[in-house]
């Protein structure tokens, strides 16, 4: 079971990889005018352990990948994305076990 987990999730991060290089780059927009304000810009949210949140963006994108893909693979795309899904609430549990 362990060695069919890991192979799913293998799996899908070799899509992931394929997945970013496959899309296409949008048009630069350009910028509508930005009026002076006297508001001050707050400064971004430090992300504690972004090694993991990048993971999970990954692994999101990946699972929309599949789930946009035409053909099932003979089940084993539902299996991957279920791979997906477990490996994500892992990454979740991780988060909230290291806030304790």
């Amino acid at each position: 079971m362990i060695k069919v987990l890991m192979s799913l999730i293998f799996g899908a991060s070799l899509m992931l990889g394929t997945s970013f290089a496959q899309t296409p780059t949008a048009a630069p927009v350009a910028a509508a005018p930005v009026a002076a304000t006297t508001e001050t810009v707050k400064p971004a949210h430090h992300e504690h352990h972004p090694e993991l949140h990048k993971a999970m963006r990954k692994l999101r994108g990946a699972k929309q990948d599949l789930e946009k893909a035409a053909s099932d693979y003979g089940g084993h795309k539902v299996k991957a994305i279920e791979a997906i899904d477990r490996a994500l609430e892992e990454l979740k549990d991780a988060l909230e076990a290291d806030k304790k």
